[in-house]
């Protein structure tokens, strides 16, 4: 297996407080709408950017908001990560996998761009 992505969770007690990221990111201009469209389909999330500099901000949202929701109203982060193919190593990382095998795959993961972000704060909800 070849790490493609992972998380690092760490919490105060049971909330949140911080997020270690590296997962790959797509985005593409949207025509209609002159926005910047990313996708973040290892959290099965899409969000915008209004301009190249908006982009940081539109993915830390994104996965901070994916967090409040799970938190919030579904079985936790961790679990509902699972849910989506990630595995869960040790003390709250969390990797997403792929094998060397499926070259689509691979090949599909080397067209995104890497957001990497070692210490994500998590803002109050």
């Amino acid at each position: 297996m070849t790490n493609r992505a992972n998380i690092t969770i760490s919490r105060e007690g049971s909330k949140i407080s911080s997020l270690s990221v590296a997962v790959p990111v797509w985005m593409k201009w949207n025509d209609r709408e002159n926005l910047l469209s990313i996708q973040l389909p290892l959290f099965g999330l899409e969000t915008v950017a209004k301009n190249e500099k908006d982009v940081v901000n539109a993915i830390e949202e994104a996965i901070i908001s994916f967090c409040i929701i799970t938190e919030k109203f579904g079985r936790g982060a961790e679990k509902e990560l699972e849910a989506l193919g990630w595995k869960t190593i040790d003390d709250g990382t969390i990797k997403y996998d792929i094998s060397e095998s499926d070259f689509l795959l691979e090949r599909m993961f080397g067209t995104g761009d890497n957001y990497v972000n070692q210490h994500l704060k998590m803002r109050a909800a």
